[in-house]
Parts: structure tokens; C-alpha cells; sequence
């Protein structure tokens, strides 16, 4: 139950604007996703006792609210649209609408509490994850090139795509020196990296894609990490059914790059590779064996920033 004297804040939030709710108030505003708007509201928000501010993740939008927030002492908590909608789905709630979402995250906060403290990335963090993100697109820009190259819609396109693969190659090989002259000069960050290279089957780049889309690497507990990433499996049971044991949820890129490290990882890592082994021995599907694989490499990497030694397997 929400306590009276406190106030929690719903954002529903949109490329062009915040609507936003102050609970158990009700007061109910629209403004301007920009800096500007949002600062103007803080005054807005010194008024009252904040205990929350929520929102949902929207996949980039709601990063200059979070920014804004933080320089003025506002801690925002980004919290999954899936657990957003299924509470509005709980209270029975059938109608939708920016106000109603708002309403609906601000009530949603004042029931509930964050799994764990999220971390405040620092400003090197926040640069090496935008030039993590910038090659990841590169690189899916390029696979494409290469594919049409391969079936051009016809042969007068060839030197266009070939063109264009070079210019793409190039700029990778642009952003990868970025990423590694930055790692350098961060003493943080090259200890860590020092850390996650030690792993077989984790180099430069895997280390950077998880310090980067995982900065809670080494700070919280291993099964947290586990499901902080998707690798997870949880229970499908219900009175004499035993459905499969499943994975779901989490971060999908960090997730997808384990899955590439861990096919290295069973080719190279002793240890890993027996373990596979051993699942597949036991008929274990290739599926359910490499995400066992992929969950030990995520809780080998969290033990061992949390130690900060080197893997010595």
C-alpha cells in the first residue's frame, strides 16, 4: 500500500513528449521530451516528496529524462514493459492511452520495488556503449552488402555494393580503434577487460559488448546476473504437467554475443567443453546444452570481476 505522504511519478513516454502522472495526487501532465521541458518540470517535482519516478524502456527515449533526472539528484527506474502491461492487465484496466499508461506506471510503482540498485554508468561507460552499438550496426550493415553481393539483383550493381563494403569495413575498423584507444585509457575499464579476455572464448570485443550492455557485471549476485542477461531457465508446471524448463526475458544482444563465445568456449575452455560434453551425453539437446554453457561463461565473468582476478581455467 502506498504511503499517503509520499508521491510516485509515472512517465509515459514517446519520441516527442512525456505524459506524466504524480501518484496518489493524480495530477496528470503533458510536456516536451527535450531537456528544456524536462528541467522545467523538476521545479515542478521539488514540490512534493518523491519516493519513485518510473518509466518503461523504450529502446532510446527515455535517455534524456533518466540524464536529466540524474544531474538534479532523481534516480529513474526503467523498468520492463512486459511487467508494466501485466499489471494494467491485473487491475482489469481495458482502455489505453498515454494518460492511463502514466497513470497506470505511477500506481505500478508505488506497489512495487527494483529487484536490485541499478548502476549509474559513467560518462566513459555511456561512450563506450554508443561505440559498442555504432559497430554492431556497421557490421549488420555489411553482412547485408555482402549478401546482395553475393545475389546482386544484377551485375551492374557489383561495383556499388563493393564500393560501399570497403567504406563499411573501413569505418568498423574505425570505431573498433575507438573502442580500444578508450578501453586504454580508462583504468577501470581495462581491468575489467584484462578480466573477461582471460575466459577462453571472450576477446576485446565480447568484452566490451559486456561491459557495456552489462554494467552490472561483478556487482550483484550470479543468479541476478543470470537472469539480467535471459539465462535463466524458469519452471512450466502446473498441478500434474511438467512442461519444459525455459528461458526468457532479459537483454537480447548480450545474450546473442554469449551465444557466438560460448561456441568458441566448447571448442577451446577444457572445462566448458567436458561440462558440454557431459550434457550431451546425458541427451541433452544442442539447444539446452550451449545456454548452460552460455550462463556458466556469464557467471564465470560476474565471479571474476567480482574477485577481480583472471580466469585460471
Amino acid at each position: 500500500m502506498a504511503n499517503i505522504s509520499k508521491t510516485y511519478v509515472g512517465v509515459d513516454i514517446s519520441k516527442n513528449t512525456l505524459d506524466i502522472c504524480i501518484y496518489p495526487k493524480k495530477m496528470l501532465l503533458k510536456i516536451d521530451n527535450s531537456g528544456l521541458a524536462i528541467k522545467s518540470f523538476i521545479k515542478e517535482l521539488a514540490k512534493h516528496d518523491v519516493a519513485q519516478i518510473a518509466c518503461e524502456a523504450t529502446g532510446g527515449y527515455e535517455k534524456q529524462l533518466a540524464i536529466t533526472l540524474k544531474k538534479h539528484g532523481y534516480d529513474l527506474w526503467i523498468v520492463d514493459p512486459r511487467r508494466i502491461r501485466g499489471y494494467i492487465i491485473s487491475t482489469g484496466c481495458k482502455s489505453k492511452n498515454d494518460k492511463i499508461d502514466a497513470l497506470k506506471i505511477a500506481e505500478f510503482c508505488s506497489k512495487n520495488t527494483k529487484d536490485y540498485l541499478a548502476v549509474e554508468k559513467t560518462d566513459n561507460q555511456e561512450k563506450l556503449q554508443a561505440l559498442v552499438n555504432r559497430k554492431n550496426d556497421l557490421t549488420k550493415f555489411l553482412a547485408a552488402e555482402k549478401t546482395r553481393l553475393k545475389h546482386p539483383s544484377h551485375e551492374m550493381n557489383k561495383p556499388s555494393i563493393k564500393r560501399l563494403c570497403k567504406i563499411l569495413g573501413a569505418e568498423i575498423r574505425t570505431v573498433e580503434k575507438q573502442i580500444k584507444k578508450l578501453i586504454e585509457v580508462d583504468a577501470n575499464l581495462s581491468k575489467k577487460t584484462k578480466i573477461l579476455e582471460s575466459i577462453p572464448g571472450i576477446g576485446q570485443a565480447s568484452a566490451a559488448l559486456l561491459l557495456s550492455h552489462v554494467p552490472e557485471l561483478g556487482m550483484i549476485s550470479n543468479n541476478k546476473i543470470a537472469a539480467l542477461v535471459g539465462l535463466c531457465p524458469y519452471d512450466n508446471e502446473s498441478g500434474k504437467s511438467k512442461g519444459k524448463r525455459k528461458i526468457r526475458g532479459g537483454r537480447i544482444t548480450p545474450r546473442n554475443h554469449l551465444y557466438m563465445c560460448a561456441l568458441t568456449t566448447i571448442k577451446y575452455n577444457l572445462t566448458l567443453k567436458a561440462f558440454y560434453d557431459r550434457l550431451i551425453g546425458k541427451q541433452k539437446t544442442f539447444k539446452v546444452a550451449i545456454v548452460a554453457v552460455m550462463r556458466k561463461l556469464i557467471i564465470l565473468a560476474n565471479s571474476l570481476l567480482k574477485k577481480g582476478e583472471l580466469c585460471k581455467v
